[in-house]
């Protein structure tokens, strides 16, 4: 289950996204909590959220008593295990300067509030095939907090991270986790072949990965025109499938696969 938290202090827009939710399948879990202060409280299992599961998504408003979307923004993504939840601001301010403000505190998307029933569901259609079925979410448990805050360092500069972004980081600390500098001399992992459709798979998925979220941008900015990447991803989408095949054929045929327990139904 995809697990949704909407921080907003607007009874209709909640009511809205309600709605929308009912109406789409599969359905995601949606939580609602009405300010910045709830929303850390909900992330941390405190007070009447104890135990709460946390969210793969969060969706936050700008405005808000007690503690504003900017304010709960930056606690979230100055914690070491939080940070990795991708937040996205949804408010129904469009100054220039808010927008700025959100992503230069490492917001991962900032969305204006859509009005209508439509709209909403466009928007969380986008979402879902965006945040839910294509990138590759960050694993967020208590058992990798010790861990992740011994190396963590809070976001210096530059834009907000974006699925593709949180992908590739995924790709560099599996890549970590299969080097062999450690291995005896002359002891060799894979081959020539198996490197190369492996590349050619994981080249294919984010060319992939780069269309939906191109898709998603043109959604979220009203283009009209936004179905011409219905085609590019179709394409794409065979591309990956028959590199994926190549790639699961030659380690079938020849034994010398890098990774054990590959999940092919994931791929």
């Amino acid at each position: 289950m995809f697990r949704i938290l909407v921080v907003d202090d607007d009874p209709v827009s909640a009511n809205l996204l309600q709605e929308v939710m009912k109406n789409l399948h599969p359905r995601n879990e949606l939580h609602f909590v009405w300010d910045g202060a709830e929303a850390l409280d909900f992330l941390h299992g405190r007070g009447a959220h104890s135990g709460a599961a946390r969210p793969n998504l969060i969706l936050l408003d700008m405005n808000m008593p007690r503690l504003s979307g900017l304010e709960a923004l930056s606690a979230i993504k100055n914690d070491p295990e939080l940070c990795v939840i991708p937040v996205i601001m949804l408010s129904a301010s469009n100054s220039p300067q808010d927008v700025r403000r959100s992503y230069q505190a490492h917001a991962n998307g900032y969305v204006q509030k859509p009005t209508d029933m439509g709209r909403s569901m466009k928007l969380i259609q986008a979402l879902q095939a965006f945040w839910a079925d294509f990138a590759l979410p960050a694993p967020v448990s208590e058992n990798l907090q010790t861990l992740e805050s011994k190396n963590f360092e809070p976001p210096k500069s530059g834009p907000a991270g974006t699925g593709l972004a949180i992908a590739s980081e995924l790709a560099e600390a599996r890549s970590r986790a299969t080097r062999t500098d450690d291995l005896p001399a002359g002891k060799i992992v894979g081959c020539e072949e198996h490197n190369r459709l492996l590349d050619a798979f994981g080249e294919a998925v984010h060319e992939l990965l780069k269309l939906h979220e191109h898709q998603f941008r043109a959604i979220m900015e009203g283009d009209s025109e936004c179905s011409r990447f219905d085609l590019l991803i179709h394409m794409g989408n065979e591309k990956k499938q028959l590199a994926k095949y190549a790639y699961l054929r030659h380690v079938e045929a020849h034994g010398c696969s890098n990774f054990d327990g590959i999940d092919q139904t994931r791929t």
